[in-house]
């Protein structure tokens, strides 16, 4: 009996696993739980982390260090050095063969040539860059989230026209097989319209396992279990949106734009590490203080198997008189990041430019095909509700219907992917100017 309940235990979780359950999510709860469980988000505010935490560790330099060793050495017996006087014997420097070292050192760093200071900033610098890739990438999961779940309400809303469109197909077999036992039809005519709705029969079956798929890769973005039925709530927005000139767009890309942000950030950083290279060409200035409880101490003579403390103190200066010219090949190393990285902004720019238009026009062009997809419906649908009439007046062919019934469907998928194109469009335009509504 305990084994049943242990077992029934086990299994529930699986159970539950395994069915699936109605999950209700609207655009801006997908967005927001992807931004919640995104890796490669994650990722990035990891690096963040890395370059603050790698800016404290490199402003730690700045400041006097504070250092303790010990150590233990046992010593080899040695004959203890004397000398004879006047026929006497005198043990100079007794052997003692347990040594202890007890220093207590501080060092701080006076003069580096703004090594130390330039290499702080610098770091620093990446730090700031590293939270605009972080934005970048967080605009980056807004516009996939809104992709993906435009793409599957698009999808099903042409399923729901091939659904719709398969009942009138159905409904003109219906009729055409009633006028072929009337001899009204032949059997060509028949066989067409049973092309036809094998044909839908098959799209429909394509657009089914799109939804399915896109819905399982929206739960693995959104952090959903991929067994959850989404529910789609949010609907595309027919009316259009207004945004300022090209030019004005343009100007609002370059002052937001976080990658544009984090390669400026990225230049400054540059400039630094030239200064950081240049430093070569300076002194190198030291203090250091040292405090030392040994035993023996070796600053006592002679040698007294007791601990005795004594401490010093100095200023250390050091200079390059020739190294080969290593400061300055690493200075021109440095200079060249530099100038590649000035050539890297001047591309982004280039790109951005390049992007910002594509999308503004493809908005424009998409607010207008809009207004062409609306007619077009409303003219499939009225052809078809003149041509249905006729056929069953028989007035007109099977064919005609057919075409008429194509005809329809095929308005009603371009209005659709109208809707989508013009939702896509209008996220590509804001992800690349950097607006992103929440």
């Amino acid at each position: 009996m305990k084994n049943k309940i242990l077992l029934s235990i086990l299994l529930v979780p699986i159970y539950l696993f395994s069915q699936n359950y109605d999950y209700t999510l609207s655009l801006k709860d997908a967005v927001h739980l992807a931004l919640q469980n995104s890796k490669n988000l994650k990722i990035a505010e990891s690096k963040v982390v890395s370059a603050e935490a790698k800016t404290k560790e490199t402003n730690t330099q700045l400041y006097p260090t504070l250092k303790l060793t010990s150590g233990y050495t046992r010593l080899s017996q040695v004959v203890p050095f004397k000398i004879n006087f006047q026929g006497r014997e005198f043990e100079i420097s007794p052997t003692i063969l347990n040594n202890y070292q007890i220093r207590l050192g501080i060092q701080y760093p006076i003069f580096t040539g703004f090594r130390l200071e330039n290499t702080s900033s610098m770091m620093e610098l990446n730090a700031q860059a590293s939270k605009q890739d972080l934005e970048s990438e967080r605009t980056k999961v807004i516009f996939d989230v809104q992709t993906l779940y435009w793409t599957i309400k698009n999808l099903e809303a042409t399923l729901k026209s091939i659904q719709e469109n398969i009942r009138q197909v159905q409904s003109h077999l219906n009729d055409i097989q009633n006028f072929y036992k009337a001899g009204l039809a032949t059997e060509n005519e028949v066989l067409k319209v049973k092309v036809q709705l094998s044909n839908l029969e098959l799209a429909k079956i394509d657009i089914e396992n799109a939804i399915k798929i896109n819905k399982i890769n929206l739960c693995i973005v959104t952090g959903l279990p991929t067994t959850a039925n989404l529910i789609l709530t949010s609907e595309p927005n027919k009316e259009t949106k207004e945004y300022p000139d090209l030019l004005q767009l343009l100007n609002i890309a370059y002052k937001n734009r976080p990658e544009l942000k984090a390669l400026e950030l990225r230049k400054e950083a540059s400039k630094k590490s030239i200064e950081v290279a240049k430093s070569g060409w300076f002194p190198q200035i030291l203090f250091g203080a040292n405090y030392y409880y040994n035993r023996p101490n070796q600053r006592l003579m002679p040698l007294q198997d007791k601990f005795y403390g004594t401490w010093d103190l100095g200023i250390t200066l050091s200079y390059d008189i020739w190294n080969w010219m290593s400061t300055k090949y690493q200075t021109q190393q440095a200079e060249a990041n530099y100038y590649q990285t000035d050539l890297s902004i001047q591309q982004l720019k280039d790109g951005i430019t390049l992007e910002v238009s594509q999308n503004y026009y493809a908005y424009l062009r998409a607010k207008e095909k809009i207004k062409v997809a609306i007619e077009a419906v409303e003219q499939a649908e009225e052809n078809y509700r003149v041509t249905y009439e006729k056929f069953k007046n028989g007035l007109i062919t099977s064919s005609e219907l057919l075409d008429a019934e194509v005809a329809l469907l095929n308005s009603k998928i371009s209005y659709n992917n109208s809707l989508l194109e013009l939702e896509i469009t209008k996220a590509k335009l804001e992800k690349s100017i950097n607006y992103v509504e929440q």
